[in-house]
């Protein structure tokens, strides 16, 4: 399946007794790129991420992907959509009860996508790749902060996903390291199965270096990128 729409259609969105994070909101996001989702702290980063992963069911309008309304999707219809989508957490998503490596096989193996054998090869090239192997057979609460985000964060990519959702990718990492993670998110998009990474970071510093697409939130709205108008001062432009 190859997911070629992703959009918001009038959708309106927010949590019991809060202002609406969402309001009306129509918006197709930009694809086959990186976009760096930008606002300010509460604006709706986060939650626009889990709206994408489908992990939050708008309160009107639609979340669309190829034409089809996710909304109204049951379990089995989003399965295949599912599938598609990495997500890494800005905090948590490890399993304190599973070591790294059990941690990073699980989706492959649950999937019935590879082998115990080939899904152990994989998940140990990516530990190699980010240089921690070496904690494989030890489990979340006795390694380092940063190297449990990288699992998180190589956990969003072990399935070849379509979609790359990543909240806070850089947080408790050094530049070096985060920098050698987006390589290899730029080695699996040039291998073409990775397509579409949306993350959400007020690391400006490493994104000056990623260069991606930006999509502002500012008021319940999206806005794909500031342009300068005719007086030199910058305008949003809505997609």
């Amino acid at each position: 399946m190859r997911v070629d729409n992703i959009r918001f259609e009038n959708l309106t969105f927010g949590f019991e007794n809060n202002a609406k994070i969402f309001q009306n909101t129509t918006f197709d996001f930009p694809l086959d790129q990186i976009v760096w989702i930008k606002g300010e702290s509460g604006a709706g980063r986060s939650t626009l991420l889990q709206l994408q992963a489908g992990l939050l069911i708008p309160e009107q309008g639609a979340y669309v992907m190829n034409g089809e309304n996710v909304s109204e999707m049951s379990f089995e219809e989003f399965l295949p959509y599912r599938l598609n989508i990495g997500y890494g957490f800005d905090l948590g998503g490890v399993l304190y009860n599973k070591t790294l490596e059990e941690n990073l096989t699980l989706p492959l193996l649950y999937h019935k996508v590879l082998s115990p054998n080939e899904a152990a090869q994989r998940a140990m090239i990516y530990m190699e790749d980010l240089g921690i192997s070496k904690y494989q057979h030890l489990r979340p609460s006795v390694v380092p902060g940063g190297v449990r985000k990288l699992v998180c964060l190589i956990r969003a990519l072990i399935m070849h996903p379509q979609i790359l959702l990543l909240d806070d990718p850089s947080v408790g990492l050094g530049q070096e390291t985060a920098l050698k993670f987006f390589d290899l998110v730029d080695e699996l998009r040039q291998q073409g199965e990775l397509r579409h990474v949306f993350l959400s970071s007020f690391d400006d510093k490493l994104m000056s270096v990623v260069n991606p697409t930006m999509v502002a939130i500012d008021n319940g709205q999206l806005y794909l990128h500031e342009a300068e108008d005719d007086s030199g001062e910058k305008k949003a432009v809505a997609a």
